[in-house]
């Protein structure tokens, strides 16, 4: 009984949420950077930039699937799932609708990046705050 009572303090004092991870902090500021660097050339014809459009998804892929596979990690995997979503309004979308429309307006892509480099500063923001970061 004592030990039933002691496992359950221990598991009501363990976190919620994933610790910190190093590599998931870099991964999403790369991906940030390659993002952005990604959809400024989006008034140019989609087919120039599709090899480099399509890395850019691959490894968006990869950090969605390394968020998904982290135990109590359920908040950056959805901010992830949005960021990808091929038919929403952050990266995945932005990229659908440049391979769609093969080129986009200076003004649309102005917009597009401030949303999209806020979308990733939120999955950045929530890594960072993570239990076990040594740099807050």
């Amino acid at each position: 009984m004592l030990f039933a009572g002691w496992l359950v303090l221990v598991s009501a004092c363990s976190p919620s949420i994933a610790p910190y991870s190093a590599r998931a902090y870099e991964m999403a500021v790369d991906l940030k950077v390659d993002a952005i660097r990604t959809l400024e050339q989006a008034e140019e014809p989609y087919e120039r930039h599709q090899s480099r459009v399509e890395s850019l998804r691959i490894r968006m892929d990869k950090a969605t699937e390394f968020a998904r596979g982290r135990p109590k990690n359920e908040h950056a995997t959805r901010q992830w799932e949005l960021m990808g979503d091929p038919d929403g309004f952050m990266m995945g979308g932005f990229l659908t609708r440049w391979e769609t429309e093969d080129s986009l307006t200076y003004g649309f892509i102005r917009e597009a990046r401030t949303l999209i480099a806020e979308g990733f500063d939120t999955i950045i923001g929530l890594e960072s705050g993570k239990i076990g970061n040594d740099r807050r």
